[in-house]
């Protein structure tokens, strides 16, 4: 839960420090739009951060509409920067985006709602050192998804549960010798490691708010893990807030 600590620090104390080296893979948000019938639209924007190796913050971008009374499609763009102090030894920032379609149902009577997708994520991360003369670590993965989710909906508020499970594959990747607190690393063959891993990445979300609009809370992490516990290359947690919006007529038709 540290990240949700760090995620609030700038808005308390001012920009904080939290780097020891590159990321060379990053935790992001899940979408979980809890769609119900045909024709509904759901998006989001947020204020999106990752932490792990250090700090990154950014924006979050969602979107989700129902093709049918239970066929819906998702996607999600992630723009995050690591967060700059002048102790940094490095600096990164990196994109993901994904798209997803799977299927969506549940009792409105009873406030549940349920839904699955599967679809695949890309991302690219751009290291860049600012103590060894300018040297670049990049890299590119994709990321095929499951993402299940259960919920408990009303008009005013929504609580998620989103067990995912994601597989990283590593498409590209700079290799460099790192020095992370005097232990040598090189980057190829720690990309290696954490290479065709399946991970498990669940994460929980809160809504509240308006029919149309709602204040959205979301928490999550990978299991993806350092090979190592002697330095820190991963951004596993992710937390965000941001406004999640709603084009539907399920309240309306209540009224």
């Amino acid at each position: 839960m540290k990240t949700i600590f760090r995620f609030l620090s700038p808005f308390v104390f001012g920009s904080i420090l939290y780097s020891c080296g590159p990321v060379l893979y990053s935790n992001v948000g899940q979408n979980v739009p809890l769609l119900q019938e045909k024709g509904e639209f759901s998006g989001q924007v947020s204020y999106s951060s990752s932490d792990g190796a250090w700090v990154a913050n950014g924006v979050g971008l969602q979107g989700a509409y129902a093709i049918s009374d239970r066929v819906g499609v998702i996607s999600s763009f992630y723009s995050l920067k690591g967060a700059e102090n002048e102790d940094d030894e490095w600096e990164g920032k990196g994109s993901y985006f994904e798209l997803g379609v799977g299927l969506f149902g549940g009792n409105p009577d009873k406030k549940i709602s349920y839904e699955g997708y599967a679809g695949v994520g890309t991302a690219s991360i751009k290291n860049t050192s600012l103590i060894n003369n300018g040297s670049t670590l990049h890299l590119n993965y994709i990321k095929p998804f499951i993402q299940s989710s259960i919920g408990f909906t009303t008009k005013y508020f929504d609580l998620a549960l989103t067990p995912r499970i994601s597989y990283l594959n590593i498409t590209s990747g700079d290799d460099l010798q790192l020095v992370l607190d005097g232990m040598p690393i090189n980057s190829g063959e720690f990309l290696d490691e954490i290479n065709h891993k399946v991970m498990f990445e669940p994460g929980i979300l809160i809504r509240g708010g308006f029919p149309q609009a709602k204040l959205e809370i979301q928490y999550n992490i990978s299991t993806l893990k350092e090979p190592s516990e002697d330095y820190f290359l991963l951004n596993n947690e992710f937390v965000s807030i941001g406004l999640r919006f709603l084009i539907s007529g399920r309240f309306a038709e209540k009224e």
